[in-house]
């Protein structure tokens, strides 16, 4: 097999040096994990409801409140 040339050589030194030795995001078994706390994720799911209904509603009917506000100045 051919020796590899210097590029392929660096960027193969440049990976190794970029990737992280260990695995990212693993917990050792010993830890306990994180408790679900539902209350704090329904409240955040009913703030985002709360906002995405409406804004939906304004930039899909933007086109049809525009036409009604131009029907009746006469533009």
């Amino acid at each position: 097999m051919p020796s590899s040339t210097p590029i392929r050589s660096f960027m193969r030194t440049a990976t190794r040096y970029l990737s992280e030795p260990h695995p990212h995001g693993r917990h050792p078994a010993t830890m306990v994990p994180h408790r679900h706390y539902a209350p704090f994720f329904m409240r955040r799911m009913a703030g985002t409801a709360a906002w995405y209904f409406p804004v939906g509603a304004v930039l899909l009917g933007w086109p049809f409140m525009t036409s009604a506000v131009l029907k009746k100045t006469g533009f």
